[in-house]
């Protein structure tokens, strides 16, 4: 790790905790060349992870991909924080998706992932992620998705 203040690679971690339920790493640095101290903080990163699309063209995961595809579905939804349950969500999904040990993962397996998650929770931003992954467009089709997910 390089130090931000005299750009040498010489850095020791003097503490480290988990933080984010668990998804990220909290480090304190000390450069042993100027002697300063920093903090980093570390994620785990999927993009190695192949995703692919509907059409059959594959992508490279993307975590804003995701969490702004959960933001979205999130407006008109009764929470006293938006971007903090998007957030938890998200990454609850990206553990998941480690669990599941693949190099490649099609994005229905992805929505099928939050759509689990948030159906437990909150029925109106599941609803709303639904038509919107599914692209669903009239009642009949709204209703067949539904009966998949027992939520009639």
């Amino acid at each position: 790790m390089e130090c931000p203040y005299c750009h040498k690679a010489l850095t020791e971690v003097t503490n480290s905790r988990p933080s984010r339920g668990n998804v990220q790493i909290w480090r304190r640095r000390k450069c042993l060349n100027c002697g300063e101290i920093f903090t980093t903080h570390e994620i785990i990163d999927l993009s190695q992870l192949v995703v692919i699309k509907k059409s059959g063209k594959t992508e490279m995961f993307s975590h804003i991909k995701l969490y702004s595809g959960i933001y979205g579905a999130t407006i008109g939804a009764r929470l006293p924080n938006r971007e903090k349950t998007a957030e938890k969500f998200t990454r609850d999904v990206e553990r998941q998706i480690l669990f599941l040990k693949k190099k490649r993962i099609s994005s229905q397996e992805i929505a099928d992932i939050v759509l689990g998650k948030l159906r437990k929770d909150h029925t109106g931003t599941f609803l709303r992620f639904l038509a919107y992954c599914k692209d669903i467009t009239n009642e009949s089709q709204m209703k067949r998705e539904l009966n998949k997910y027992a939520l009639n």
